[in-house]
């Protein structure tokens, strides 16, 4: 299991986001049209839907920060039920709210990227990252805020590797 907090305090972890993302923005930009929309492997997704997916797992971060600030100020939120997160053949699979669908193109997928990065950027500035309140992970069970920035890092890291 991975040990988010190796992944450091809130302002390393935004630091190296920025790294990680300008990593995946370059791996797109100066990729070839046909790398972008051919699979991985067979059954896997396209650089383009991976790239959508990091996207949308951001989105949901942010959301998650969002809430968790407001639990934090005292506001009575209504219980979100926990889902698990599903594994196949080892491999943690993306739970179907931040499954891509396909079919964007570069440019909406930068412009997608670039929109849920600011989300997410704003969030964590109003995120305590030393505030006790958590929100269950699908992975990783329970997270601060800050835990949450270290999954959304991991995650994004783990992305860029894998398409190389």
């Amino acid at each position: 299991m991975v040990n988010l907090e190796a992944y450091g305090d809130k302002e390393e972890v935004l630091a190296r986001l920025a790294q990680s993302r300008r990593a995946l923005l370059d791996r797109l930009r100066e990729a070839e049209t046909s790398w972008l929309t051919t699979p991985l492997r067979e059954g896997a997704w396209t650089p383009l839907m991976v790239a959508e997916h990091v996207a949308l797992v951001e989105e949901s971060t942010a959301r998650v920060l969002r809430r968790l600030r407001r639990v934090a100020s005292g506001e009575s939120l209504p219980p979100v039920p926990f889902v698990p997160g599903e594994f196949k053949e080892g491999k943690p699979q993306a739970p179907e709210p931040v499954r891509p669908k396909g079919g964007l193109s570069l440019g909406e997928v930068l412009a997608l990227l670039e929109r849920t990065r600011g989300l997410l950027l704003e969030e964590a500035e109003k995120a305590d990252p030393h505030n006790p309140a958590t929100f269950p992970h699908p992975f990783f069970g329970p997270l601060t805020a800050l835990g949450w920035l270290q999954a959304a890092l991991y995650h994004e890291e783990h992305h860029v590797k894998a398409l190389g």
